[in-house]
Parts: structure tokens; sequence; C-alpha cells
């Protein structure tokens, strides 16, 4: 296959998981409540259970694509076809308990596919693929934006099955996209045995410490985007977190676009440091900046946090892992995150009740600091 064709064919996959993301999982509350009927704290505790799923998860796939030489492409059509039938299922007349079953169920297969779709890109890498990641995953970011506009405005017109309908049409996209996508020589043809996840960390400490500051990382990032709204107030505008989002959304691209030509400049591990540092400003900025004004300029950190760490933390475990444990490095990598979003949900709520808005910030603050020391004591060259 030539090798603009792979090109094509990631940059779908990550269209269509993102702009899932964007449909699926933005609305994800809103469907739970008015669609299913729950209250507001049973949806945010099973959207916490499907996000803890899809956690343990991530490695126990990882260690059935060790054993069994199943491929990541294969794990990421499977988690398609999940979450393709469930939302075909989901535009059937059915009772609330199936509904909101089927719906958890595909946001747990969702919240698998960026780790396999990563280790995927990395494994094409290997083999000789000149994949520009930054480029595939910008793409994605833009694909989040405009279908969480497409997704409220097809709510607004014609009622909350839209959400499973643009997710069933996302589906057969990523499929397709992962149907025609070459496997790996990389995976198909390892020269060792992957190592057991006991070894993986003994070999790599310094990785296992960049982990931890990982989830450290995106416990603030997270509890910035579920706790905006009480942010957006405690600023003077509840009005303000829809554009607070929209402004770190959008300066986000700039950098995923540009990253190839950033690589040359400097090693990602530079990158890397950096972001984690620019994690922690956005956090404290959000914090001590007055205002809404404030608030919208303290956004822009997200340009050199989110952003940079997106493509930068891919790149950096695929470059100090060993072939064989590429798919281990990229789901760990991909688990760290979603344990950060587990506790975020779980410490956002609770801190805010317990302490204010203001209070849970500076936790947040505190945490992010204390990873971005781990994340630059761990990442060396």
């Amino acid at each position: 296959m030539k090798q603009k064709k792979i090109q094509t064919l990631y940059l779908l996959m990550q269209v269509a998981i993102w702009g899932i993301y964007g449909v699926l999982f933005s609305y994800a509350n809103r469907y739970l409540m008015v669609g299913a009927g729950l209250s507001d704290a049973a949806a945010g505790l099973l959207l916490a259970a499907a996000t803890g799923v899809s956690f343990l998860l991530q490695p126990l796939l990882t260690a059935v694509a060790d054993r069994t030489r199943v491929s990541c492409r294969r794990i990421v059509l499977l988690s398609g076809y999940v979450m393709a039938l469930s939302c075909l299922l989901l535009l059937l007349p059915m009772p609330s308990v199936v509904r909101v079953s089927l719906f958890i169920l595909a946001c747990v297969a969702l919240q698998i596919l960026p780790s396999f779709s990563n280790a995927l890109a990395m494994s094409a890498s290997a083999d000789g693929a000149p994949l520009n990641f930054g480029l595939c995953r910008g793409s994605g970011s833009v694909s989040f934006g405009l279908f969480a506009q497409l997704g409220n405005l097809l709510i607004s017109a014609f009622g909350l099955f839209t959400v499973p309908l643009c997710t069933l049409a996302l589906c057969l996209l990523l499929l397709l996209s992962a149907a025609f996508f070459p496997e790996s020589r990389a995976e198909t043809t390892r020269e060792r045995t992957p190592s057991s996840a006991g070894a993986f960390f003994r070999a790599n400490p310094a990785f296992a410490a960049f982990l931890l500051g990982t989830v450290l990382l995106y416990v603030g990032h997270n509890v910035l985007s579920n706790c905006m709204y009480r942010i957006a107030i405690l600023k003077g505008n509840e009005d303000a977190q829809g554009t607070a989002l929209l402004i770190a959304a959008a300066v986000e691209l700039p950098v995923m676009f540009s990253f190839s030509a950033l690589l040359r400049l400097a090693r990602c591990e530079r990158w890397l440091r950096l972001s984690a540092v620019f994690f922690t400003v956005r956090l404290a900025l959000t914090l001590l900046l007055p205002g809404v004004t404030g608030l919208y300029a303290a956004q822009l950190a997200q340009m050199g946090g989110f952003a940079l760490f997106a493509v930068s933390s891919v790149c950096y475990a695929a470059e100090h892992i060993e072939k064989r444990d590429v798919v281990k490095g990229q789901t760990y990598l991909g688990a760290s995150n979603t344990l950060g979003c587990v506790l975020a949900y779980a410490l956002g709520g609770v801190l805010i009740g317990a302490l204010g808005t203001a209070a849970m910030l500076a936790v947040c603050v505190a945490l992010s600091a204390v990873g971005t020391v781990l994340v630059l004591c761990a990442v060396r060259r």
C-alpha cells in the first residue's frame, strides 16, 4: 500500500475517534439524564464507572495482545464493532435500563480506542511509514470541536436519538479506515516475546515514574474540563464555560499540526518537559487570574500544555520502550490518562462540595506540580 494512503487512513481513524468523543461523550450526561431519566449524580457515577472499566481493560487487552499476538488493529476493530452495535440497538425502543447499559458499553469501548490507535501509529512508523502523527491528532481535535457543535444542533432540531445515530455513522468511518489499514510487521514479526507487566516496569523504572506524573497532570487537566461550569461561576459569569473551553481547544491546533517542525528544532523530551510545566501553569493561572478575562487568558496555556503533551508523550513512549513492548508502552500511557480522568471525576465534585471551587483548584495545582516534578525527573534522553 502506498505510504500516502496509510497517512490518509490513519487521519480518518483519528477524525472518527475524536468525532465520536465530541458526540457520544460530550452529551453523555444530557443523554442519560434527559433521555434515560437518571439523576445528575447517577449519570456521573455511571460515567465514572465506565471510565474505570476502560482503565482496567486496557492493560488486560494489552496482555491478550502480547500472548495471542492479537494486533492493535483488531482491537480497534473490535471496539468499533461494539460501539456500532450498541448505537444501532439504541435507535430501537427498549426499557431504560437496557438503554443505559448499551450507552455505557459504548462509552467503555470508546475510551479503549486512543491507546490502541496510538500504538497502531507507532507500529506503522516502526515499519517505515512516514506518519505525521501531529497532523492526524490535530485533525482529531478539529473533528471533536465540529461534532460537539453539530451534536448540539442535531439534538436541538431532532432530539437525543441523533447522539447514537451520529456515533453510528462515525463508527462506520472508523471501521472502514481500520479495516483497510495494513497489519504492522513490527507486531506480527516480533523477534522477542513481549515482557510481562512486572518485568516491563522493572526494566523501565523511569517510565513508571513518568506514568505516575502523567496521572497527576491529567487529574488537573480533566478537572478543568469537568468543572469548568463551577469555575466560570467563580469568575463571575457562568456563560463563560463554553468560550473558555473553545479557546483551549482552538489553541491546541497550531501546536499539533506543526509538531513535526518542532521536532526538527528539539527532541521530543524537551517538548515533553515543557508541556508538563504548562499543565500546572494553566491550572495556576485559572486559580489566580481574576474575572472572566483572566479565565480566558489562562486557557492560552493549553497550547504549551495538553496540546504539546498529547503528541510528544506518544513519541517519547515509542522512542524509549523496546519495540517488542511498543503496545504495552502506549496502552499504559493511555491508561494513565484514563486513571487521571477517573480521579478527576471522583475528586472534583467532592472537593467543590467540601471546600469550594477555589480550594479545589488549589489542591489540583498542588497535585499537578507534583506531577510536573515527576515528569521533569523521569524524562531523559
